[in-house]
């Protein structure tokens, strides 16, 4: 059975972001910022929320994008001031790694 989770890949080039497992609801949302380069006994540490079935991932990907919206709205100055881009939120398939 395939897994998702839902991840911020694009708008750093050192760090991705990814929906981690301490969100409770559509209305509480939790993400971590994690490096690209990690040791691999921290990566054990990483917990992504994971999915059973796309749709339900679709779900918290849509509220979460719809917040960084919200945020790059009012902060996005700030953002570009420190060489970020806008953040593109997507579901991705799981394969028991965060790392591709």
């Amino acid at each position: 059975m395939k897994k998702y989770i839902i991840v911020e890949r694009n708008r750093r080039w050192d760090a991705f972001d990814f929906v981690n497992d301490d969100t409770t609801g559509l209305d509480d949302i939790w993400h971590t910022s994690c490096p690209y380069k990690i040791n691999e006994d921290e990566k054990g540490r990483l917990r992504p929320l994971i999915f059973d079935n796309r749709s339900e991932a679709v779900k918290y990907k849509d509220a979460q994008q719809s917040y960084s919206d919200y945020d790059w709205g009012n902060n996005g100055y700030y953002y570009k001031m420190h060489g970020k881009s806008k953040p593109k939120w997507k579901v991705e398939e799981y394969f028991g790694s965060l790392f591709r």
